[in-house]
Order: structure tokens, then sequence, then C-alpha cells
């Protein structure tokens, strides 16, 4: 962790701290908590995406140094959380940022549920169709991105998976 990242840590640790202790800050910081535990999470939810390709029969391998996905040597796949927040108006959102130094093949999107604790959906964005850096998801978004949205990742799994050819005889 970078000497910047250390001291936003420590300066919003601080703050929350001092919530706890009855100081009531201008702005909500418990988005810090809530990205914390998504940064947490996501390596047990990349492990259950290389599972599920690999139970389908298809090959998945995360780089180390990237944490790009590599599926049957054939395409690359990143994975990002995205956090669910509220607005004043009551309507659930969601931010998304896609990589553009790295460019997967396709990004997996989990956007996750109200309280930010599990999976509520996701978007499988082929980089092909991308053409922004960053997308403001709502509940419902339109059938130019709703189309990329699935309630499991069934469908990317067979998209992943192989199927055993048999000879003719």
């Amino acid at each position: 962790m970078g000497q910047f990242s250390m001291t936003i840590s420590a300066v919003a640790g601080s703050v929350l701290s001092d919530n706890q202790h009855g100081y009531e800050p201008e702005r909500d910081y418990r988005y810090v908590e809530i990205n914390r535990a998504l940064r947490q999470a996501h390596p047990g939810i990349v492990a259950r995406i290389l599972d599920g390709v690999a139970e389908r029969g298809g090959q998945a391998a995360q780089d180390p140094d990237t944490d790009l996905i590599r599926i049957n040597d054939e395409f690359t796949a990143s994975v990002v959380l995205a956090r669910c927040f509220e607005t004043q108006g009551g309507s659930l959102r969601w931010r998304i940022r896609l990589d553009t130094g790295l460019v997967p093949d396709i990004t997996i999107a989990v956007r996750m549920d109200e309280l930010n604790e599990v999976p509520r959906d996701y978007y499988l964005l082929p980089s092909i169709d991308m053409t922004m850096a960053k997308l403001r998801l709502a509940e419902q978004n339109g059938l130019s991105l709703d189309a990329y949205r699935f309630d499991t990742l069934d469908y990317f799994y067979a998209l992943a998976g192989r199927a055993r050819i048999t000879e003719a005889a």
C-alpha cells in the first residue's frame, strides 16, 4: 500500500472512530467500510468464478500481476464489484469503472445488493461494445445496458465451458 493510501486509510479510520464516539461528520463515511469489505470479498468472488469455469470443463487462471482471468487461453475477463448506494430520492445506483489500461475482453461487473453483502446480479460487458470508462447504473437501464445483465453467471460459464466432441464411427 502506498503512502497516500495509508494516509487516507488512517484519516478515514480516525473519522469512523470519532463517529462511533458521538461525532457526526457532515459527510457519510460508511462507504469507506463498505469499500474495504468489498476489497476483502473480491478474491472469494473471483475464486468462485474460476471454480465455475472449471466445473463446466473450461480452464481459467488469474494472472497475479494484473488480476485478469485468462479463460481457455482464448479470452480475458476482469471482475469488478459495484457498490450499491442510495440517492437522496431513495433510488439505488451503482458505478462501474472499466479497466481501460488492461482492456479485458469481458468485464464481469458484479452489482452488489442494497446492503453490499451479496451479488444482486451480473453484467457481462464486452470491451468491444463499451465506449466509456465509467458506467452509472440504475435499477433499470434500458436495453443498451440491460441486454448484458444476468441474474447468475450461468451464461458466462456456458460461454467458457467446453463440450466433449465424440468421433463419428
